[in-house]
């Protein structure tokens, strides 16, 4: 199966996976350059439908534009709060959702829907793989980013910061891996 990886690179690799967190607590130090360059890498490294890499990936560091995009998120954080009612909406609002201000650098993962002109191989039936494609790019700068000690925000929990306030819990994976149809328990269990 082509490459293989040792038993100790892999278990980074699961590390790191399991370890990723969004968070909102900041370091006041910058990222260095360089290492801003390799996770924007291995973000531009996610496979993508007809290999058409329909992202771009804007750098924010200058105060001015991240109060344009804070006062975006607040006006959309806001309506999002009016969809829940009584309890849900007061802990929907306790929590914190963004750190744009407080972050050195942000970070805007695009999507160019015109990339590669209308016919991309593979995406005849599947209108969205550009978006598909965009959110692995954005998975692998999470994990990029964790793998550097940066993590997209800084200060790693150790469960998700939803499931330890209380908004959900992790489903069992059991629950939802099916043999040969739906519905059916898996024949096993890996351990």
């Amino acid at each position: 199966m082509g490459d293989s990886f040792r038993a100790d690179e892999k278990d980074v690799v699961y590390r790191v996976i399991e370890s990723r967190r969004d968070v909102r607590s900041f370091r006041s130090d910058p990222v260095p350059e360089h290492v801003l360059w390799r996770i924007l890498d291995a973000a531009h490294h996610a496979p993508s439908v007809g290999f058409m890499q329909p992202w771009s990936f804007i750098v924010i560091r200058d105060p001015a534009t991240k109060a344009r995009v804070q006062r975006i998120f607040a006006r959309e954080n806001e309506r999002a709060a009016e969809r829940f009612e009584g309890e849900r909406k007061r802990l929907y609002r306790s929590l914190k959702l963004e750190g744009i201000m407080e972050a050195l650098l942000n970070l805007c993962v695009t999507c160019d829907r015109t990339r590669s002109g209308p016919n991309v191989l593979g995406r005849n039936t599947i209108i969205d793989t550009d978006l598909y494609s965009t959110c692995c790019a954005i998975q692998n700068l999470w994990l990029a980013a964790r793998a550097e000690g940066v993590g997209v925000g800084c200060e790693f929990l150790g469960e998700p910061e939803l499931a330890r306030k209380g908004w959900a819990k992790r489903l069992p994976l059991e629950a939802l891996v099916h043999d040969e149809r739906w519905g059916a328990p898996p024949a096993s269990e890996a351990a």
